[in-house]
């Protein structure tokens, strides 16, 4: 009996610790969007006001930004592949 209550503490705080992370993803992502609207702005800058260096220094800040947001928005996406192939497994 003691066992069968410890197996279901230990699941609840598995899914305490899987919905956390899915906290914590949704507002890295938030951050993410924030970070590369900035990055375009900046690029947007560069590239009308930067003179003849400006367009080489625009592409940085564009490509940053594009990177940035694609890696932060698919991190989400893989924690979710992972969390869907993965089960633990309890012996009752």
């Amino acid at each position: 009996m003691f066992d069968q209550l410890m197996q279901v503490k230990v699941m609840a705080g598995m899914n305490n610790l899987i919905s956390t992370g899915e906290s914590i993803l949704g507002w890295a992502q938030g951050l993410g969007l924030i970070g590369a609207a900035i990055a375009f702005c900046v690029g947007g800058y560069y590239l009308m006001f930067g003179g003849d260096r400006g367009r080489t220094k625009a592409i940085g800040w564009f490509l940053g930004g594009a990177v940035g947001l694609i890696v932060v928005m698919g991190a989400y996406g893989l924690a979710q592949g992972i969390d869907d192939n993965i089960t633990f497994f309890i012996h009752m």
